[in-house]
């Protein structure tokens, strides 16, 4: 149910920081949010329960 919930939220950034970027003149900040948020939900899903 964690993994679930967390898919949801990081679904929800990364669609704000896409339609962020496509309001932006420079939209490589968006991009960067929608990006790195997806990069830490996979790092958290195969690597968080290692220790």
């Amino acid at each position: 149910m964690k993994t679930f919930l967390r898919l949801v939220l990081t679904s929800i950034i990364s669609t704000i920081g896409l339609f962020a970027a496509l309001s932006m003149v420079n939209p490589w900040i968006g991009y960067s949010v929608a990006l790195g948020g997806w990069f830490i939900f996979i790092y958290s899903t195969t690597n968080g329960n290692r220790k």
